[in-house]
């Protein structure tokens, strides 16, 4: 993400008379003002220019106030963010402020009530430079080792062109902020940037996310729905887990990357897109098209530029740098002060292999920074979650090497999708019943009613 400007504040409202309101209010008292009249625009305007504040309605065209609240949380965990609403519940502001919201404000509100919760917030935020501190980040990624000079690099080079980008790496390797650095390098920068999980839909509203629908096109199409090809449009997307596209689906990716042009579900208007499409995965494609899960054809035209995103583990000289920036993130957003950190710990946390990557030590510092009582973190503070499951060394039989296999190609799949037993036997190539049988088999077997989370 961009610098933010500190005395820009993001004004977000669908009803002009109260957008323009509140432009003149916040302007007198000397504030840069940038408005929004949706959620589209007003994440647009977020990306393109960073704001130190951000007021946005709860009801808006497009995505809602709560929506945006979240997005721009992710991105800016310490932004301060008002949410206004003409139904000003108790229930309702306590549910902003549990989600993270600053203050909430009930319509109609006085103007001195404006300033004033503007004034005392703002008082309050810090510098956006004392969240990182010394440690030097590319649009948010950390670290100098040979491996991340080469990936930086990369992603300039890129970003120069509109050709589309296959980016591949393990779990919690931070793919998505590499995505947003090349839009943000890139001609498109000043454009929207979206991104879906393609693993987290079924097929029909996957279908809807990525083109959109028509009123009545299926069960719950209440109103028309524009796609993320449509409302990106001239923009980036981020087509996440697209190994977990479906092959029918994967037929109709293949022809907007041919035609840039698509129809909505239940339509027949041709709608023109102009889009910079970024796929990611941490699937091995090529072993999907040899199992006929993957277009051949597909893979080409995503795999024009392709970009490795090295796991943890491939460059263990970044983790000082990084333990630096994530326990500064970490301590502002917890409230706690900066402790030591020992080099016996430093060098124990360079030793572990790092399976969940980035995103496994953003959760175990996390998890130090909470249950350390003291200002200085050691080794002994410091301990891995690590499955105490363990598979019987095999004696070199066919069968126990057939078996461990097995088994950890269970695992994995279990780990990619997230627990949920339909999705690990999709993965696997298994009926779901066979699915189960070979977990009780391995004692992995949980509670089934697992599979009805939302994930």
């Amino acid at each position: 993400m961009k610098q933010v400007n500190e005395n820009t504040i993001l004004v977000i409202e669908d009803d002009s008379t109260m957008r323009e309101g509140i432009q003149t209010v916040l302007e007198k008292e000397g504030y840069r003002v940038n408005c929004a009249a949706d959620g589209f625009e007003g994440l647009r305007l977020f990306q393109t220019h960073p704001p130190c504040m951000v007021i946005t309605d709860l009801k808006l065209p497009g995505k809602s106030g709560m929506h945006l609240l979240h997005e721009f949380l992710e991105t800016s965990p310490s932004l301060p963010v008002i949410l206004i609403s003409a139904y000003g519940t108790i229930d309702l502001a306590v549910s902003a402020l549990k989600s993270g919201a600053r203050d909430f404000i009930a319509k109609p509100f006085s103007i001195d009530e404006l300033k004033a919760k503007v004034s005392e917030i703002l008082k309050n935020v810090p510098a956006p430079e004392v969240k990182i501190g010394a440690v030097p980040t590319f649009y948010g990624m950390v670290g100098s080792s040979p491996e991340m000079q080469q990936l930086q690099a990369q992603i300039k080079q890129v970003a120069k062109v509109d050709s589309p980008v296959l980016i591949t790496g393990e779990s919690g390797t931070g793919k998505e902020l590499i995505v947003r650095a090349i839009h943000n390098e890139s001609r498109r920068k000043e454009k929207v940037f979206l991104a879906v999980n393609c693993g987290a839909f079924t097929d029909t509203l996957l279908e809807s996310e990525l083109f959109g629908h028509e009123k009545g096109s299926f069960t719950g199409a209440i109103r028309q729905h524009q796609g993320i090809f449509e409302q990106a449009d001239g923009g980036t997307i981020l087509l996440d887990e697209i190994g977990e596209i479906s092959p029918q689906l994967q037929v109709k990716l293949l022809r907007v990357l041919q035609h840039q042009s698509f129809q909505r579900v239940g339509g027949t208007d041709v709608i023109s897109t102009d889009v910079r499409v970024i796929a990611a995965t941490n699937r091995n494609l090529k072993e999907a098209i040899e199992a006929k899960q993957f277009r051949e054809d597909l893979y080409f035209r995503l795999n024009v530029l392709p970009i490795y995103v090295p796991p943890l583990r491939e460059r263990t000289s970044d983790i000082p740098d990084l333990i630096k920036y994530v326990m500064g993130v970490k301590c502002d957003s917890l409230g706690v002060a900066k402790p030591k950190i020992s080099a016996d710990a430093v060098e124990k946390l360079q030793q572990y292999s790092w399976p969940g990557n980035i995103r496994e030590l953003e959760n175990l510092l996390e998890r130090v920074l909470i249950f350390s009582d003291s200002g200085v973190i050691t080794a002994d503070d410091i301990y891995f979650d690590e499955s105490s499951e363990k598979v019987p060394e095999s004696t070199g039989k066919l069968s126990e090497v057939l078996q461990d296999t097995e088994y950890r190609m269970i695992k994995e799949a279990l780990e990619k999708s997230g627990g949920v037993k339909q999705k690990a036997a999709k993965i696997l190539g298994i009926k779901t019943s066979t699915l189960y049988y070979k977990l009780e088999k391995y004692g992995l077997l949980e509670d089934r009613n697992r599979d009805n989370e939302i994930t």
